[in-house]
């Protein structure tokens, strides 16, 4: 890599950046996101293509945009089971405990703070040691997920990320399960 490409890539990111700023991230961190993505895409360039300038504008471009999709979560939304944002419904309650997670996500933490009680900086999974119903839950999600779907499960559950096909399938699953345990109950009213 030379002089002239860095200047390419810098001279993208530079142009890109403002465009993509939100919650706490400046233009300096989108872009060094930008840069980031920039290095990941050099090996993939082919000059008979398009310019150098071309490819990394389309290609930073499109993963900016994927970048703030995934850490930035809209509010306005229709749930797809209850059909509006209801407080009753199990999907969007944990769609708004997504979403609050996410925005203190951005709010910046106080770092002299950051090992007393005073600076609380992230939300937690409830203990699930002290709540047997939801280790029953899981003991009847574990014996009755197909093997095949195991591996993403845990994976989301250790929050990795996977592919919304997959987490649907995954969710359809467990809803199954949950209703043949009768831990819940849908009326298809």
């Amino acid at each position: 890599m030379n002089d002239k490409t860095i200047s390419i890539i810098q001279r993208v990111c530079k142009k890109l950046a403002p465009k993509y700023t939100f919650g706490y991230y400046s233009i300096e961190d989108i872009e060094q996101e930008a840069f980031m993505f920039a290095m990941e895409a050099l090996s993939r360039y082919d000059e008979r293509q398009s310019t150098l300038q071309t490819f990394l504008y389309i290609h930073i471009n499109n993963r900016l945009k994927t970048f703030k999709r995934d850490n930035y979560l809209r509010k306005d939304f229709v749930c797809k089971y209850c059909g509006r944002k209801d407080p009753n419904c199990e999907h969007c309650k944990r769609r708004e405990w997504k979403y609050m997670v996410k925005k203190h996500l951005m709010e910046p933490i106080d770092i002299d703070n950051i090992n007393s009680n005073e600076e609380k900086n992230a939300y937690t999974y409830p203990d699930l040691s002290e709540n047997l119903e939801i280790q029953e839950m899981l003991n009847a999600i574990n014996k009755k997920l197909p093997i095949a779907l195991r591996e993403d499960f845990l994976k989301d559950l250790d929050g990795i990320q996977i592919s919304k096909q997959k987490k649907q399938i995954i969710e359809a699953h467990i809803i199954t399960i949950l209703e043949e345990e009768g831990f819940i109950s849908y009326d298809n009213n």
